[in-house]
């Protein structure tokens, strides 16, 4: 298993923004199936696993996390993402394209969701 993280600063509130990330996670992945795995509320925590077309043909697994909390100066909060990714076989090459897509198009979105809650 692989794994591609980072962390995003906002200036929203943290309950505020996780909120409508959960509302609205499938928006920013029209082209790929996700489930949601975990909600948890109190922690600000969810995880869904992706699958589809293009992530099917090379991957077993993919899985992002998205962590969202207050910062310590209560000004916005601070996102922290984890996409966790399995190949199908180890002698295929590394479609990391894929995964590098994938995480622009979230970060894009958190980014998107902190504008627009701004507004």
């Amino acid at each position: 298993m692989e794994v591609s993280s980072g962390d995003l600063e906002v200036k929203s509130p943290a309950d505020k923004f996780f909120r409508s990330v959960t509302e609205d996670i499938n928006g920013p992945f029209d082209n790929i199936e996700d489930k949601m795995e975990t909600i948890n509320l109190e922690d600000r925590t969810l995880t869904m696993r992706m699958s589809g077309c293009l992530i099917s043909e090379s991957y077993k697994t993919v899985k992002a996390t998205i962590t969202v909390s207050p910062k310590e100066d209560g000004e916005g909060s601070r996102v922290a993402w984890k996409v966790e990714f399995e190949k199908i076989r180890h002698d295929i090459e590394d479609p990391l394209l894929i995964i590098d897509t994938l995480i622009d198009v979230l970060v894009n979105y958190l980014k998107e969701t902190d504008g627009n809650l701004l507004q």
